[in-house]
């Protein structure tokens, strides 16, 4: 008999791998419902982290990021948060402990019946995804980079708002999504993760003491530095494991506050695993480059009885190397000392060194930090709430709270929280708090589409922030005004701005963020639909994020170049993508990230006629899709399977998987891949002699590009005319009203799709010639791209040049790879 459990309103059925709520399934990641099932057994006691993973990854080596956004999943299924813990309770340097009271249950008390058959089949909504919040990009599988997914899970998957993700960094909250499916969609994600990004490391460039730097001590011959400080190789007692990353940020804004450029934090962590290596000469050199960091500093620090010593040295950029030394009875104030006098040595202007112990405040800021830093938002938490009433009042511990609830998922307690601020700490009381809250204000409105609240939030930040001193802070508040401005179509506002903020971020040594202004100037450039330009972009982001091991953010960046390759008909140079997408779909923890990166894929494979088994893979994809509720990922596997159908003459098959995805792309995610899908179920439908129903459907894209209004649907509109009406001099009018609409966008699929249509209709009208036009207008595609190359096969048959027949047909049989040449086409003159 199998058993279940049964807690409050759920049901727990480990051997069917369900979870019911009342008569409701609850759509859980696979991991996610392990580690639940794992949790309930262990009901007892409480479960240390390294079992847990041990359990249920198999291994000990998992990153803080992935489990975090693991039991984040966990507690989305039950409506739990990381503040009530109602159902699993966070221990403290420990684990987790399941909590609800739970009973057993035979398979008789489980869901059953047809109803609970009928339930499992349906699809499930998902348990969210991921949408960004307003600050900086994380790694991918917590990618804080949380990973930045477009469903609204609550965390950040490239990058959650400033945690690092399962690679130690900052989910990139902000990515998107495939080969012109959901572009608009994916540029909103992208956009968010992006915004996230910036929430999440916002503050830890805005305290008081870390505003702007003061005038270094340097002359004008002496070289500009900009040093990295590692987390801090820490010989302590139990209790402080918050040194090893508490400590390195605090010697960081020490410099910072001396003057010394200092990359972020949250760079280093994404960049060092958060592990306190142990770096040789040349591997320290290696992520002084990655970082654009041209010294890079170590840190030790010893307890020994009652005192604290911690050493500095400069381990690349400095020969010989420079070295300080701090001692106190408070690790932060030899750390103070220490980073001082090494500020000293360097030629800057330190501060007044603090030889008296560090506030209680000040030690518990810095041991929050460190947790946020690890990705232990749990352990950020426990630790602020701890801290005296007086202290949690103050404005500073308020708004890490506020912002560990938005990197939590929690957007309305972060909300909340956020305006509280901005109102009990107004403009003329404190600009940066205020500013800094207001900024938060805008992620979060632009998160749910209310792009005209986020303007204005954005806006009042950033003229707080300028002249402040705190150029981190600013570049973020200046990002999301870009994305912004971009979504309402204010492109030379977005332009400007997107400048501002990357100065901002320069001189702030946050190459993280500019990594996202890449990102984020392509997207805007892909909605301009200046395609080619966009390709660049993406690349240098994709090539920093991988740098820093990001990987949501990169496969965000890949997925676009994979797709602007397609859509440039370069689909030999999308190719080499494909096996980092591959690869990616596995690193990235977000299931909706892993769908959409694996359908990117294998477009680009169909687009090289390599779609052996593709078919299998979409289904897997679909079904995937299906459990969670993911209409976009559904519709494009939709799409792919019904043109994968008409290529092979299935018609009927290719007619339904069109009224599939078109039924599922719902609200227009992309104008262009939303009509092109129509193309396919009228080509589809002609194919099968349905010319009446062509024309219906013929109708319903009209009626749409005439709503969206659209160039790319105005195009596929009046080519659907074309290819429908039995009016010989309508068709003509309609295929050359397409021809102009696409020489106007410039976009060679565009240009591509008509003069295929528009030729085969000539050539059956015996205008060979014409066809032969536009056969050229495509030929310099016809080395790389399969389309284009039966185009040319096809004219020439036609004007019945066997030689050049004979050329063009060896040109497509090299691109077919596993795609059918029509046997009208294999013969050198065409029979009628």
């Amino acid at each position: 008999m199998n058993h279940g459990y049964r807690f409050g309103e759920y049901r727990l059925l480990p051997a069917r791998r369900e979870l019911w709520r009342g008569d409701a399934m609850v759509a859980v990641p696979p991991r996610a419902f392990d580690c639940i099932v794992y949790l309930v057994e262990q009901r007892e006691r409480a479960v240390g982290r390294d079992e847990l993973i041990a359990a249920v990854w198999g291994k000990t080596d998992l990153s803080d990021g992935l489990l975090a956004q693991t039991i984040l999943a966990m507690r989305r299924a039950f409506d739990d948060t990381g503040k009530e813990q109602n159902y699993i309770r966070t221990v403290v340097r420990f684990g987790y402990h399941w909590v609800a009271p739970t009973r057993e249950l035979a398979d008789t008390d489980s869901p059953g019946g047809n109803q609970a058959t009928a339930a499992a089949q349906a699809p499930l909504r998902g348990s969210g995804g991921d949408m960004a919040g307003p600050d900086l990009p994380s790694s991918d599988d917590g990618a804080g980079a949380a990973e930045q997914a477009p469903h609204c899970k609550g965390a950040s998957d490239v990058l959650e708002p400033g945690s690092p993700d399962s690679n130690g960094t900052s989910d990139l909250k902000a990515a998107e999504r495939t080969p012109l499916h959901a572009r608009r969609a994916r540029l909103v994600a992208m956009v968010l993760v992006t915004l996230a990004l910036l929430v999440a490391g916002t503050w830890r460039y805005l305290d008081v003491s870390r505003r702007a730097p003061l005038v270094a001590a340097t002359t004008a011959e002496a070289p500009i530095l900009t040093a990295l400080v590692l987390p801090v190789d820490s010989v302590a007692g139990e209790g402080s494991d918050w040194i090893r990353l508490g400590l390195m940020d605090h010697i960081a804004a020490r410099l910072r506050a001396a003057g010394l450029a200092v990359v972020p934090s949250d760079n280093v962590v994404v960049l060092t695993g958060a592990t306190a290596r142990k770096l040789h000469g040349n591997d320290a050199s290696a992520l002084a480059q990655a970082a654009g960091a041209n010294l890079v500093i170590d840190a030790r620090a010893e307890r020994v009885e009652t005192r604290w010593h911690v050493h500095l040295r400069t381990k690349s950029g400095r020969t010989p190397p420079v070295e300080s030394d701090g001692e106190a009875g408070d690790a932060l104030v030899a750390a103070r000392i220490a980073a001082d006098l090494l500020a000293r040595d360097l030629g800057y202007a330190p501060q007044a060194t603090t030889t008296g112990d560090a506030s209680p405040l000040d030690g518990l800021l810095q041991q929050a930090e460190a947790a946020i830093l690890g990705d232990r938002l749990d352990d950020a938490r426990a630790l602020l709430a701890r801290a005296p009433a007086e202290q949690r009042a103050l404005p500073v511990v308020r708004l890490r709270l506020a912002q560990i609830d938005y990197q939590a998922g929690d957007f309305d307690a972060a909300e909340a929280a956020f305006k509280a601020i901005a109102d009990e700490v107004p403009a003329e009381r404190d600009r940066v708090v205020h500013a800094r809250a207001i900024t938060n204000l805008g992620v979060i409105a632009a998160m749910r589409n209310n792009n005209v609240l986020a303007a204005e939030r954005f806006d009042e930040a950033i003229a707080l922030l300028r002249g402040q001193g705190v150029p981190d802070a600013l570049g973020k508040a200046l990002n999301g005004r870009a994305n912004v401005a971009g979504a309402m179509d204010q492109i030379e506002l977005s332009l400007q701005a997107f400048a501002q903020a990357r100065v901002a971020f320069e001189s702030s040594g946050n190459l993280l963020a500019l990594a996202l202004i890449d990102s984020n100037l392509a997207a805007l450039d892909m909605r301009r639909e200046r395609f080619a330009e966009a390709v660049p972009m993406f690349r240098r982001a994709a090539d920093r994020f991988a740098t820093f091991g990001v990987h949501a953010a990169e496969q965000n960046a890949l997925m676009g170049i994979a797709e602007l390759q397609l859509a440039l008909l370069e689909p030999d140079a999308a190719l080499t993508l494909e096996p980092r997408l591959r690869d990616l779909s596995t690193l990235v923890a977000d299931p909706a990230r892993q769908r959409n990166g694996e359908l990117t894929r294998l477009y680009v494979l169909v687009a090289n006629g390599r779609s052996k088994d593709v078919p299998e893979r979409v289904a897997g994809v679909l079904d995937s899709a299906m459990r969670e509720d993911d209409a976009i990922a559904q519709a494009r596997a939709h799409a792919l399977l019904g043109r994968l159908a008409l290529e092979r003459s299935d018609a009927r098959l290719a007619q339904d998987e069109a009224a599939k995805a078109l039924a599922r792309f719902g609200a227009v995610d992309d104008a262009r891949e939303f009509a092109r899908t129509y193309i396919l179920r009228i080509d589809a439908l002609l194919a099968g002699g349905e010319l009446a129903e062509a024309a219906k459907v013929t109708e319903e894209l009209s009626t749409f590009a005439a709503r969206n209004g659209s160039s790319a649907a105005r195009l596929y509109a009046d080519l659907a005319r074309a290819r429908t009406t039995t009016d010989a001099d309508a068709a003509g009018t309609w295929y050359a009203r397409a021809l102009a609409e696409a020489d106007a966008l410039r976009i060679p699929l565009d240009l591509r799709e008509v003069a295929v249509a528009y030729a085969a209709w000539l050539i059956a009208r015996g205008e060979h010639g014409r066809a032969g036009a536009l056969a050229e207008r495509v030929a310099g595609f016809a080395e790389r791209d399969f389309g284009s190359a039966l185009l040319q096969v096809q004219v020439q048959q036609a004007i019945g040049n066997e030689a050049l027949w004979r050329s063009a047909l060896a040109r497509a049989q090299a691109l077919a790879g596993d795609r059918p040449i029509p046997p009208a086409l294999s013969r050198p003159t065409a029979t009628n």
